[in-house]
């Protein structure tokens, strides 16, 4: 595993998986790591670098970058800021996912993916 530090998070390769070294990929990293615990933070990373493994061993082929968003919103719904009375703590997650792709302007398509 390397290391190398970028403005908001260090990217790191694991069997050649990096976080997206785009500018919505280090808004979205701003944002929850603003917002979430330092440990639900490092389990949305997880859950990217997991994921992205799983689909490469299966030969699926995803958007890294919007794969990487899904997983960093995934559990937003459980901080009190995206959290809701009405929905469950997915539903609020994936909203705040939606939010945040809509104001930078994502196609609805892509969006509907995420």
């Amino acid at each position: 595993m390397s290391a190398t530090t970028t403005d908001t998070t260090e990217a790191i390769s694991i069997s050649g998986v990096m976080i997206p070294d785009s500018k919505l990929a280090r808004e979205a990293t701003e944002l929850v790591r603003d917002t979430e615990s330092p440990l639900l933070f490092n389990h949305s990373t997880r859950v990217y670098y997991f994921g992205s493994l799983a689909g490469n061993r299966q030969g699926l082929k995803f958007d890294p970058e919007l794969l990487y968003i899904g997983a960093m919103f995934h559990d937003m719904g459980l901080t009190p800021q995206y959290s809701s009375q009405a929905d469950r703590f997915e539903v609020d997650g994936a909203n705040s996912a939606r939010a945040f792709l809509q104001r930078h302007s994502i196609s609805q398509e892509d969006i509907d993916t995420v």
